[in-house]
Formats: structure tokens, C-alpha cells, sequence
């Protein structure tokens, strides 16, 4: 039974995807399959959820064709190219009318026999023929006019409908012959009535990076959260809720151990050990299957760590089903295999057991009921784990003459390889590495090469999508998105919040005579504010793009917003040497530092004015630095506290002032800076400019 579904969901990650797909059956059947999935469908990570009378009993993910053909267009293009093609042919009509209508003759020869007619009623007869040709003229390039107009306007369509057309991605439907995916599920159903299927799997080729709005009002600021999204996993996800993710599910982490805590005395530590020994024995699994089947011994020298081959032919399915049906004892004759040597056969020929006989082994392995072959495979696909390998190892190509290397387990200490247990397959027993999980080979769309064009997508402008993971969060979108499978950022929006912001004036007038706009925004989300550039509007008016850094929920996020015309500043500078102590061998340098902060506009603001004084050297007593009297009181200020000493501002402060509308405020501060008298400051003694 195939059925059609739908994509309900989907969560984006820092790369890739998880999509859910939904299911209704009115009838379920026992085995159900979902059609035309993506080819970029991870196979291992296909999760089912069954709501109604039925129970998942074995989910298969395979390839196929889809029998359906799609338009290759859409219906809104292939209607605007219809129209200006009837606009086109009505055209070219009226114009070759007026063509025919103009070359009409008006004089004509009379074929009848009869006199000629008198002059005045050729006369009026030819002006009442040219008067109709006129007049038919004249309608034809009326409705010429007319057709040429609604030609203009359906070209016009036509282009806007192609660029939509064009715009809304490259992905489409599979037709005849394209290969897709499917999800064929075992269901055993228990009842009647309807059945739900929830199907969820993983796709890489996606990606996404968030980006901020902010529109202030005042004290308030409308917050919206907004991000581009990128996919290229064959499938349009149009209509959807998307989540946005900051996980990484296929990122490997490995569980802490924890350390044993005895109580006692202090004993010696024991080496961590990593490494399990493969159990011996495994090998007289294979000794039936060896005996019908002897494989000749090429070279070896695995104890010495060197590698061992075998080469031989492969029987063929007929053989090893005849040697099945003469070896294999028959239950139904026996309940227990033959004492005794095996009876005699014809002499062994070197041999190796293809890959292309597994029916066999299954039909031989149902007619055996204890010891035998059967016994040996039913041995091998009860392998430990102990004899897992990684798929970084060599596979064998099989067949006959070819030379294969023995996997070699791994040594304690070694690094242990990342198992790719939902790519491990079973080697046959006529393998070299027999009895072991090995990884198979991919097909020629890997899951790499389809993620290829996404990574190579170049972010936009500003925005960035590498996090530190701390810990996760996913952002979820208000309502449904469209997202096309065509490897290019879309924008879209994710949620709005109001929140408060507040607004505040900085000035460094000692290194520039202007006064800058910063707003304080409070995060209103939930969650954390990622790195990503940020547009601000003031009522309705864009400002500026800036850049936002982690902010936690709750935080608050600086932005500037430019130079403030109507605040202006000015600082001046009074500095004059004295001569001290008694024998006048001092010398003190007396720095008088006034600025004056003028709002010209016609509400009040809060000024932030920063300012430094000289600092001497923690080792240099010859210098010695008083500051005096402020007006007003200011406080220190250190940029960044966590920076290094070496790189921290030293000699910080600040003032913070309120400046009415239309007035003006001073501040005011002094310091001295005494050295000896036959000393100089490098640079000159006047620290100000």
C-alpha cells in the first residue's frame, strides 16, 4: 500500500535537519510505504510513531522510481505564457486586416456588357467605398491598439509570474525515471479505524543564522527575531513550523567517567583499560563450513603483526546449494548430525564464498536444526562485540584471485574508532575478516556530496551561524514559513516582543567633539541572543545595522545609534608650570580641564561624559600625581575589568549628568603632576591637548 505524506514539522540544526512527515490511513494494510522522500534522507536515523490500532513491527528504507509524471511548470506560468501568446496571434491578425484592408483596389474592371454608368454615380459611389475602406480602418487600428496593449500587459505578467516562478526555488516533483526514496513499514494492525503515521528523519544540507530588528518608540522597542534559512535536501518545506536549532546531533561527545571514591586505605591506581580481547574460539563456528569449503593459506605472518591472505574460487549458488543438500543433515530424518568422518567427497578446491549467494545460506540455514553450516552461521551473527571493527578499515572487494588483508583488532591504548553501527554489515563466512562488522559502502549520492552546496554557501553580510555550545536552545517560528530546496538564503521571521529600552548619551570629548546615541535593549526572549547584526528604527525611521554578541535571556544589548546633532560638547584645556620646595628644585604642572555639554534639542538627556588623568609607573617614585577638586562628583570607570592588567585602562572616570532641554551644564576637574626640576615628561610636560 503507498500512501502520500505530508511534512508537518521541521527542526533545523547548526548543519542539517530533522523533518516529521504525517500519515492518515482510513484502511491500513499490513505493509505500508511513504513515497517520494528526498535522497538525502539519513536511512539510520528514520524514527516512526503510530497513533491508532497498529503496532510498527520493521522499518525499510530503499530507492525507487516514481511512476507519476508532474507538470514540469506551474499552472499560474503556464496560464500568463497561454495569454500572451492569444495576445500575440490577435495582434498579428488585426494587422494583416489593415494590411489586406489598405491594398484593397478601389477602381475595378465591369465585367458586364453594359453602358457605362454616369460620372456623378461612379463619383459618389467611389467616395462612399473609400469612406467605408476609412471607416474600416480606422476600427482595426482601434482594436490593433487595444491588442497591442493587452500584449504589453500579458508580457508584463508573464515576466512577473516567471520571476515568482523562478524566485520560489528549483525544487520540484520527481519524474519518470528519477530515483526517490521510500519508507516501507510492517504494521500489525489489531482493530479498525483510522491510523496516524508520524515518520521522522535527518537531512544535512541545511543551515540558518539568525538576525535581529529592533523599532524603538520612546522607552519601548517592538523586538523581532528574524533568521536566513538554507536547504538543499530535495523537498520544499512550505507551510510548515520550523524550529531553529543551535544543536549539533551529529556532533561526538564522549561521557565523563567518573573516578571511584574508596574508603580505607590509600591504594595504587589502576590504568584505565579501553580495550576488551575479542573471546577466543570463534573460529570452530566456521570448522563445518571450513571442511565443505577449505580455503588454501597464501602467506602469514599475523603473529609477527604481518598480515594473512587466501586466495581461491567462489563456488557458485548451484554448488553451494548442492553441497547443502548433500552435507547439511535433514532434520526430518535425524534429530542430530552423523558421528563419524564425513563421508567421502571429491578433493578440495581452494575456494572462496561469493557475496552473491545469500539465498542459499538462508534456505540451508531453515533446513538445519542443531551443528552443520547452519550452526556456524548461526554462530556468526551472534559475533560479540568484542569483534566490531570501524568502518575506517579496508573492505574487501571479494571474487575470485583477488588478495585480501585480514583485519587486525585494534591494540590496547589505541584510539578507538567511531562505529557507524546503523552502516555495519556482517562479513560472509568465505571472507577474510569473517565474523566481523565492517562498514558498507555508500552510494554514489553520499550524504557529504549532497550537504556539498550548502556548506559552500557564503553567509550574508554580517550574520554568523558558528555558536560556542554551551548548551542548546531551539527558537520556534509563530506561525508557518515557506522554505524552498534551492541552496539560498531566505529570510524569514520567527517571533516579535515588546520589551524596554533605554537611551543614553556617551562622549569622549578629549578624543573626538561629538556626542554618540546608544540604546540599552533588554532581551525580551526566552532564550539567548546569538551573534548576528541587528537593523534599529527609531519611529519609523531606519538608523543604523549594528551587531549583536551572546546576550542572556534577561541581558541587555548596547547598540549604537550614531552621532547626536542636537547635543553638542566641548572641552578646553588651562594648564600653567609652578616652581616648589624650598631650594625651587620641583616642579609642578597644574592641568585645569573644563567641558561644557549644550542639549539643543527639546527633551532632556542623559550625558555620559569620559575623561582620563595620567598614571605613573607603579616602580617610579620621581613622579608624583594629585588630582583635585570635580564638579561634579565622578566615578572610575574600567572598560573591561576581565582584560589583562597590561591591556586594561588605567586612570578611567566618568561623569554622568542630566542636561535639560535647551540648557547647558559644565563639569570640571584639575590635577598636578610634580617631577623633579631638572626632569621633563617624554613628550612635553603638557599632558592635554
Amino acid at each position: 500500500m503507498e500512501v502520500e505524506s505530508r511534512i508537518e514539522s521541521v527542526v533545523v540544526f547548526a548543519r542539517g535537519a530533522r523533518v516529521r512527515r504525517i500519515a492518515t490511513l482510513a484502511k491500513p494494510s499490513s505493509v505500508v510505504r511513504l513515497i517520494g522522500l528526498p535522497l538525502s534522507v539519513i536511512d539510520d536515523t528514520v524514527v516512526t510513531e503510530v497513533e491508532g490500532p497498529a503496532i510498527v513491527q520493521a522499518v525499510r528504507v530503499g530507492e525507487d522510481v516514481m511512476a507519476v509524471v508532474e507538470a514540469e511548470e506551474t499552472l499560474e506560468l503556464r496560464t500568463a505564457r497561454r495569454r500572451v501568446a492569444l495576445a500575440e496571434s490577435e495582434a498579428e491578425r488585426i494587422g494583416q486586416a489593415i494590411d489586406r484592408t489598405s491594398a484593397a483596389p478601389l477602381v475595378v474592371e465591369d465585367p458586364s456588357e453594359d453602358g457605362p454608368a454616369p460620372w456623378a454615380a461612379v463619383v459618389a459611389a467611389r467616395r462612399q467605398l473609400i469612406a467605408v475602406r476609412a471607416e474600416r480602418e480606422v476600427a482595426l487600428r482601434e482594436r490593433l491598439g487595444a491588442a497591442r496593449g493587452e500584449l504589453e500587459e500579458a508580457q508584463r505578467a508573464y515576466e512577473v509570474v516567471a520571476e515568482r516562478d523562478a524566485r520560489t526555488g528549483s525544487a520540484r516533483g520527481a519524474k519518470l525515471h528519477e530515483p526517490r526514496k521510500y519508507i516501507e513499514l510492517e504494521l500489525a494492525v489489531s482493530g479498525e479505524g483510522a491510523v496516524t503515521l508520524h515518520v521522522e528523519y535527518q537531512v544535512t544540507a541545511a543551515r540558518w543564522a539568525p538576525s535581529y530588528v529592533a523599532r524603538l518608540d520612546g522607552e519601548t522597542v517592538t523586538f523581532e527575531l528574524r533568521a536566513v534559512v538554507a536547504q538543499d535536501s530535495g523537498e520544499a518545506w512550505d507551510g510548515v513550523a520550523i524550529k531553529l536549532s543551535t544543536a549539533e546531533p551529529t556532533r561526538f561527545a564522549e561521557l565523563p567517567e567518573l573516578s571511584t571514591q574508596k574508603i580505607g586505605r590509600r591504594q595504587s591506581e589502576m590504568p584505565k583499560k579501553g580495550f576488551r580481547a575479542p573471546p577466543t574460539g570463534a573460529e570452530e563456528l566456521y570448522r563445518d563450513y571450513d571442511r565443505v569449503f577449505p580455503r588454501r593459506l597464501v602467506s602469514t605472518s599475523f603473529a609477527k603483526g604481518g598480515d594473512s591472505t587466501y586466495e581461491g574460487r567462489a563456488p557458485t549458488a548451484e554448488e553451494f546449494a548442492g553441497v547443502a543438500m548433500d552435507q547439511v543433515w535433514d532434520e526430518e530424518s535425524s534429530n542430530a548430525m552423523p558421528s563419524g568422518p564425513p563421508p567421502a567427497m571429491p578433493p578440495p578446491r581452494p575456494v572462496m564464498m561469493p557475496m552473491s549467494a545469500p539465498m542459499p545460506m538462508m534456505g540451508m540455514a531453515r533446513r538445519a536444526k542443531s551443528g552443520g553450516i547452519a550452526s556456524a552461521i548461526g554462530g556468526m551473527l551472534a559475533t560479540p562485540a568484542g569483534m566490531l571493527v570501524g568502518a575506517a578499515q579496508s573492505i574487501s572487494r571479494g571474487g575470485g584471485g583477488e588478495m585480501a588483508k585480514v583485519a587486525k583488532p585494534a591494540m590496547p591504548g589505541a584510539p578507538v574508532p567511531r562505529l557507524d553501527y546503523g552502516g555495519l554489515v556482517m562479513r560472509a563466512a568465505s571472507e577474510h575478516d569473517r565474523g566481523q562488522l565492517v562498514g558498507r559502502a555508500r552510494k554514489s549520492h553520499d550524504y557529504a556530496a549532497v550537504a556539498a552546496r550548502i556548506d559552500r554557501l557564503a553567509l550574508p553580510p554580517g550574520h554568523a551561524n558558528a555558536w560556542d555550545h554551551v548548551y542548546d536552545y531551539a527558537f520556534v517560528t509563530d506561525g508557518a514559513v515557506d522554505v524552498k530546496s534551492d541552496a539560498t538564503w531566505h529570510s524569514i521571521a520567527l517571533t516579535t516582543r515588546a520589551g524596554a529600552a533605554t537611551l543614553r548619551h556617551v562622549a569622549v570629548p578629549r578624543e573626538q567633539a561629538d556626542v554618540f546615541r546608544v540604546a540599552a535593549i533588554v532581551n525580551p526572549l526566552e532564550g539567548p541572543l546569538l551573534p548576528g547584526p541587528i537593523d534599529v528604527y527609531d519611529r519609523g525611521q531606519f538608523l543604523v545595522t549594528s551587531e549583536v554578541d551572546y546576550t542572556p535571556p534577561g541581558g541587555t544589548v548596547e547598540v549604537g545609534l550614531g552621532v547626536d546633532a542636537q547635543v553638542k560638547i566641548a572641552r578646553n584645556v588651562e594648564y600653567h608650570e609652578e616652581a616648589t620646595g624650598m631650594l625651587r628644585g620641583g616642579l609642578r604642572l597644574v592641568h585645569e580641564i573644563s567641558i561644557d555639554v549644550e542639549n539643543l534639542g527639546m527633551r532632556p538627556v542623559d550625558v555620559e561624559v569620559r575623561e582620563r588623568v595620567p598614571v605613573a609607573r607603579e616602580d617610579d617614585d620621581d613622579v608624583e600625581i594629585t588630582v583635585g577638586k570635580t564638579e561634579p562628583t565622578w566615578e572610575r570607570w574600567t572598560p573591561d575589568p576581565s582584560a589583562p592588567k597590561d591591556e586594561r585602562l588605567r586612570g578611567g572616570y566618568r561623569w554622568r549628568v542630566v542636561v535639560a532641554a535647551s540648557a547647558k551644564k559644565s563639569v570640571r576637574i584639575g590635577y598636578e603632576i610634580k617631577i623633579a626640576g631638572k626632569h621633563e615628561i617624554v613628550g612635553g610636560n603638557r599632558r592635554e591637548p
